[in-house]
């Protein structure tokens, strides 16, 4: 009997007989947190714990100093990590890493099968996770390698001082791996904005007045921790009222527009400006890889884009009447403040047209591909996914001009097609099981022509 005998988890159902080549027979499994790539040093040590486990080798005693490791060189094979790693007074061995939908397979070249986990993928693994847990999703790329194909259709695999990057090809920027987040496409609910009716009266202008700044910024960077809103700003105007002379101040509070009159639709703006401010930073989890408290802070976050979007919507006919609409590129709510820098501020106009969603779907032979386009009055918006917001869109030819979605959903949706340059790839190996339903879904509320 083999010492190290570790207690395996029950295997899923339909596994495949191979792993990048590797029978299957030759892989422990270790379950990850449900909904995603994480395993747990808890999880690893809890199977060394097992009282079932007879032959239990003194190595893997919690809360022993483990051995001495050194990870000598990682390398990515046919959707394999391969580890080598080094022991004390032995000499080097293999570790193979395997990431699957929903567990770990880990397998070495010494003695790790299904029914056991040998020392070397052992303290591999707990190196792995000096944290307490480590996130295996940058492993991951099921089906995008070919059995005997040294390299990937969709990634390329490139060696780097210590280890190696994976970076997806150019043109599968959009690739979809099954767990990825998808837009919830459940129900399409229409929010209604009031309609101009004939030609709008704008704004009187004064010497000082008041104009309204469309506060943007990139939701994907880091620092980037605002939606998109309306504030106010005090500016000067030239002599004959034409243009803005100078910016004064932001407005963050009524307090700051003391002394300045309105029109009503202007005091109805700055409300609604006001009623944005509380709702715009975003949220984070300190804890993100705590499925409850990540769950609670999205729920919060979803709900003030929501409530965002719906002020957005009352905004908009007032907006319409205004003489001077401007955009600031903010870079993060921390820069929303004083008085507007000159150079930042662009001016811009807002439409009342609509932008309206439609999809198609191509089979590629290895794969599928989903491409979303907007289209206004069955013209064709050519989007720039360098300059998106969240609740409205521009066309690349007229950066200046702002059309605003008018459902939930449809914001959803082409945020999440524009941080894929509007294409999502799907290899078919996972289509129906992962993708369909959700093809399925968008199909009920939006056109998606097939080709």
């Amino acid at each position: 009997m083999k010492n190290n005998l570790l207690k395996p988890v029950e295997k899923a159902k339909e596994e495949p007989a191979l792993v990048t080549g590797k029978p299957l027979s030759r892989f422990y499994q270790l379950p990850f947190e449900k909904g995603s790539r994480v395993l747990r040093l808890a999880v690893l040590e809890r199977i060394a714990i097992d009282p079932i486990v007879i032959g239990l080798h003194s190595t893997f005693s919690v809360g022993k100093k483990p051995e001495p490791l050194a990870i000598q060189s990682l390398s990515f094979d046919q959707g394999l990590l391969i580890v080598t790693v080094k022991l004390e007074n032995e000499a080097p061995e293999r570790v193979y890493i395997a990431v699957e939908y929903d567990h770990l397979l880990v397998s070495c070249s010494v003695d790790t099968d299904e029914s056991y986990l040998g020392r070397h993928a052992y303290l591999t693994l707990q190196a792995m996770m000096r944290s307490g847990y480590c996130d295996f999703q940058e492993y991951y790329w099921p089906a995008c390698f070919a059995l005997g194909n040294k390299r990937s259709s969709y990634v390329d695999v490139v060696k780097k001082p210590g280890g190696f990057a994976i970076t997806l090809k150019k043109k599968f920027s959009g690739l979809f791996r099954p767990g990825d987040d998808l837009p919830d496409v459940t129900e399409r609910v229409v929010v209604p904005r009031e309609r101009l009716s004939g030609k709008h009266a704008m704004a009187r202008l004064a010497p000082v007045s008041i104009g309204y700044c469309f506060a943007n910024t990139d939701l994907q960077h880091f620092n980037s921790n605002h939606y998109p809103f309306l504030i106010p700003y005090v500016f000067a105007a030239t002599a004959y009222l034409k243009t803005v002379k100078s910016f004064k101040r932001f407005v963050l509070n009524p307090n700051d527009v003391d002394g300045i009159s309105f029109s009503p639709q202007q005091e109805e703006l700055n409300s609604i400006c006001f009623a944005m401010k509380p709702l715009v930073a975003i949220r984070f989890s300190a804890n993100s890889h705590q499925p409850e408290t990540a769950a609670k802070v999205k729920a919060v976050n979803d709900a003030n884009q929501l409530a965002l979007f719906k002020l957005w919507h009352k905004a908009l006919p007032l907006l319409m009447q205004q003489r001077f609409t401007h955009y600031f590129y903010t870079y993060g709510l921390r820069n929303v403040t004083g008085k507007p820098v000159m150079r930042d501020m662009k001016l811009v106009d807002f439409t009342m047209e609509v932008p309206v969603l439609r999809f198609v779907l191509k089979d590629e032979g290895d794969y599928y591909e989903l491409q979303l386009k907007l289209k206004v009055k069955g013209k064709l918006l050519h989007m720039n996914t360098d300059k998106s917001s969240l609740f409205l869109v521009c066309d690349r030819a007229k950066p200046y001009l702002w059309y605003l979605l008018e459902a939930e959903m449809d914001y959803k949706l082409v945020w999440f097609f524009s941080r894929v340059n509007f294409r999502v790839q799907v290899p078919k190996g996972y289509y129906s099981e992962f993708f369909e339903r959700f093809v399925e879904g968008v199909e009920r509320w939006y056109e998606v022509k097939r080709g």
